[in-house]
């Protein structure tokens, strides 16, 4: 009768099962722990196909006629910092998928005909007590947290195959039917193009971003890692995260750290390079660069750029979700959109429309941690330096003040405005050609960039090649032209002439190349350089100081004492005839290594 019985009710599980309609086929797959199975794990040969999971009778008071021991253990959850349900304990589904997955419990501990040949779960299907490295489950899914976590797809539209459980909770049966493995791991989708992911995530602009349309594909004959296919589109979210034990908790990442899970793919190195052509590691081991290996663990999603702590990863420029090959607005360039930003008032920008804003995420902070040089208004603040508002500024927030601008180079105006990385760039980016990166990850010239630009406050020969970067701009030919020089009152040209070819002062000894807060001509003196040695002092006449009648009078004065030379004041143009020592005019100063004086900037 009992045998009766038991044959009856095992009958009777298999029926539900087999009425699922996932459960066909059960038999061939990894959770059929029969004698006959195909897997490692195998019973001995009166095992059931159906009692390793359930059973008729005398089953756990808890579901699913539930016939294995369930464990006992706390888990540790999953923990972020945009996580926005209320994670608990395993329940429901996924607490009796970890009676075997969390590989403390041996599968073959049944209530009912129990397989004592058969040892805890082993290998990568052990998911462990500590949840923390995967996908979360057991939370509510319901529309209010679906309108505070951005990005989540409301419960009501999963009528498809991934579901939540009848107590609208979010399950490992959610996104694995344990009775089929028509789909890889007995997922209950197909994973091609993250078409299980984003049946929940609906993340703003994916679709159309360079990652969900990347028709890129893996080099050599190995897959991409996670799902296993060859191109970047069809291998989708699995190319940057793992669902259950991620080598990066937080957030799910492939790689143990943030700037890992980018350049696997964008470097050409031995070890990683999957997929890019253009060899972004490589910029990073150049003398130059935005430091992503010197932080981990420590940007945010939801960072308050006025408040975040010091630190540079991929994503404070690119956001991987959205991130396109061309510019969707012909303003901001696409691999930064959806990046978030500071614009030139100081506000944060959820989303930034122009580069600088990204620029000015990092760069806009109260003082940086390590200034290129010193200077008389010495702030590092970037944003207070391009100000539209000063008197004098690189028209990269807005176009520059002196409509007389001249010597400028064919293609740039009065009217035009430059970006960040017109001069922070990649050095081998000029006529480099389409496989080298663009952007300022990195240069063989501090800080980041593209041309050469001699910041030191000692002497050296002047050339094109030493002052590159404003020669892609300004006209060397017309920086340097003075019909008079040498004879005084010099002309602004004959000022260059005077200071940065024949005394080998640098450009940077006057100008401050972001802007200047004080004074026309984006004049700021260097007091002290990068290597420490002392530039421009005060002078006899008082504090460092310039004085300039307005743009386009080609005329200034200078009071200060550099290298030596006392300017108590020392003019040029109309400004040297007033200048109060009308003998200390510039042709006259002492021959030094280097005495930089203000010229009349060919521009802003």
């Amino acid at each position: 009768m009992n045998s009766r019985v038991r044959l009856s009710g095992l009958a009777l599980v298999v029926a539900l099962a087999s009425a699922l309609p996932a459960g066909a086929g059960i038999e061939r797959t990894r959770h059929n722990l029969t004698a006959a199975g195909s897997g490692r794990f195998r019973g001995g040969p009166q095992a059931n196909l159906c009692t390793f999971c359930h059973t008729p009778h005398n089953a756990k008071a808890t579901r699913a006629l539930w016939n294995h021991e369930l464990p006992a253990q706390t888990y540790t959850l999953y923990e972020s910092s945009t996580l926005e349900a209320q994670l608990q304990q395993p329940t429901g589904s996924s607490r009796l998928c970890l009676s075997c997955h969390d590989g403390t419990i041996a599968l073959g501990a049944l209530v009912e005909h129990p397989e004592p040949s058969l040892g805890p779960l082993t290998g990568p299907a052990v998911l462990g007590t500590d949840l923390s490295d995967d996908h979360p489950i057991s939370f509510v899914y319901d529309r209010v947290l679906a309108s505070h976590r951005q990005g989540l797809a409301d419960p009501s539209t999963l009528v498809g195959a991934v579901k939540i459980d009848e107590t609208g909770q979010m399950q490992c049966t959610s996104c694995h039917d344990p009775h089929s493995d028509r789909y890889p791991n007995f997922l209950v989708t197909d994973v091609e193009y993250s078409r299980l992911c984003v049946t929940c995530h609906e993340l703003q602009f994916w679709q159309d971003s360079a990652h969900a349309t990347s028709s890129a594909m893996t080099k050599g004959a190995a897959p991409l890692p996670g799902w296993g296919f060859l191109k970047v589109a069809e291998n989708g979210c699995a190319s940057c995260h793992r669902t259950h034990n991620a080598e990066h908790p937080v957030r799910l990442l492939r790689s143990t750290t943030e700037e890992g899970v980018c350049l696997g793919c964008h470097s050409t190195g031995a070890a990683s390079g999957l997929v890019a052509e253009k060899d972004i590691g490589a910029e990073f081991l150049k003398p130059s660069t935005h430091p992503i290996a010197a932080y981990t663990d420590v940007h945010d999603p939801a960072e308050n750029p006025l408040a975040m702590p010091v630190h540079v990863e991929c994503v404070d420029c690119h956001n991987p979700h959205q991130t396109r090959r061309r510019s969707v607005t012909g303003i901001l360039a696409g691999p930064l959109t959806g990046v978030s930003g500071v614009d030139i008032t100081g506000g944060v920008r959820p989303q930034a429309s122009f580069e600088y804003e990204v620029c000015l995420k990092c760069h806009a902070v109260a003082q940086s941690p390590s200034p290129v040089v010193f200077r008389v208004d010495d702030i590092t603040n970037v944003r207070l330096k391009i100000d539209p508002a000063n008197p004098s500024f690189h028209p990269i927030a807005a176009a520059g003040k002196n409509p007389l601008i001249h010597g400028l180079l064919p293609g740039m105006t009065a009217a035009s405005i430059i970006m960040c990385t017109s001069c922070h760039n990649n050095n081998a980016a000029p006529g480099g050609g389409t496989l080298v990166p663009r952007g300022p990850h990195g240069s063989i010239y501090a800080p980041i960039l593209q041309r050469e630009y001699r910041l030191e406050g000692t002497s050296s020969p002047e050339s094109f090649d030493l002052y590159a970067l404003c020669y892609n701009c300004h006209d060397r030919t017309v920086l340097f032209q003075s019909p008079s020089y040498p004879t005084p009152p010099l002309d602004s040209g004959g000022v260059h002439i005077k200071h940065v070819q024949e005394q080998g002062a640098s450009c940077a000894v006057c100008h401050d190349a972001h802007g200047s807060r004080s004074n026309l001509h984006l004049i700021n003196f260097m007091t002290s350089d990068r290597s420490g040695n002392q530039v421009v002092t005060a002078s006899s006449a008082g504090p460092i100081k310039y004085q300039s009648p307005g743009v386009g009078s080609g005329s200034g004065s200078c009071t200060l004492t550099c290298h030596f030379s006392d300017h108590n004041p020392k003019g040029y143009g109309t400004a040297a005839l007033s200048a109060g020592r009308k003998s200390a005019v510039l042709q006259n100063s002492a021959p030094t290594s280097a005495v930089p004086r203000p010229g009349g900037h060919a521009g802003h």
